[in-house]
């Protein structure tokens, strides 16, 4: 790797955020309950699952899947995953508002490509198969690295409950789409990103009846890379990376991010003409 590659790529690991270590060292509480079984769904077959304490938790696993029921009414445990490369440090928690899923994303801090729905990546809410990934270019590193140092953070953007979703930078370099966005936490409490969900829409506009929805299509980044979880009071740069997209300035993008158990979900809707 050049130095001019290797210069970009380090300065987008610092605007994106910390690495894997951090995430392996990040405790997540997961809420379960008597008489409840909460399903942790893992980015990989798990090869390595440890509980605290063994006789108050039922730990069961079968392919990407754990399976946890409490034998107790009240207490607290960790549990410790080891999911393909990545690893997870969790707090079980018995109280009476459980989980029934919880899906483990890996971190997508570092520039690793990861393909939605593919081995090593954030599962996809669809089920769907995984694309190849690819790498950025040089050329592409250094435009996305300008971008980065400025945002458009409230242009078009959505706000839910203190949280504050926002749309900086769309472009195309040759055959790629690259889509920057901001997330603001102005909340108390950590926002984690579930997934992110992209769909191409045509409408038909009219005078006297606004606009009609035409057709839309279901748009699936082929590397996306961001750290899920945004503190309080803080802010977070997502990038998403799309190979052939047909997209044009008659189109609109809508975008969906959904927390991670939780209700502060952010939809929005783009027009194509931002297009840089």
């Amino acid at each position: 790797m050049n130095r001019f590659t290797f210069n970009s790529v380090f300065f987008l690991i610092i605007l994106l955020g910390v690495g894997s270590a951090a995430f392996a060292q990040r405790e997540r509480v997961v809420r379960v309950a008597p008489g409840f079984a909460t399903v942790i769904v893992c980015p990989a077959p798990p090869e390595l699952v440890t509980v605290g304490n063994m006789d108050a938790f039922s730990v069961q696993s079968a392919g990407n899947y754990i399976l946890i029921k409490p034998l107790v009414n009240r207490g607290t445990t960790n549990m410790f995953i080891k999911s393909g490369p990545e690893s997870f440090n969790l707090l079980l928690n018995i109280t009476d508002n459980p989980e029934l899923e919880v899906r483990l994303v890996p971190p997508a801090g570092s520039l690793t490509p990861q393909a939605p729905g593919g081995e090593g990546s954030a599962p996809n809410p669809d089920g769907g198969s995984g694309t190849k990934s690819s790498t950025i270019s040089p050329q592409a590193m250094s435009i996305l690295s300008e971008r980065f140092k400025a945002n458009n953070r409230y242009t078009y953007s959505v706000n839910n409950s203190n949280i504050t979703f926002a749309v900086d930078h769309m472009k195309q370099i040759k055959d790629k789409f690259f889509l920057l966005v901001t997330i603001v936490n102005d909340s108390n409490i950590p926002y984690d990103v579930g997934y992110v969900r992209f769909k191409l829409v045509d409408y038909k506009r009219n005078f006297l009846f606004g606009k009609k929805k035409l057709k839309e299509m279901e748009m699936e980044p082929s590397n996306v890379y961001y750290n899920p979880r945004i503190p309080p009071h803080s802010s977070g740069r997502l990038l998403f990376v799309f190979d052939k997209h047909g997209f044009s300035e008659q189109n609109t993008l809508s975008i969906k991010c959904s927390e991670e158990n939780g209700r502060r979900d952010l939809e929005i809707e783009v027009p194509g003409s931002i297009m840089e």
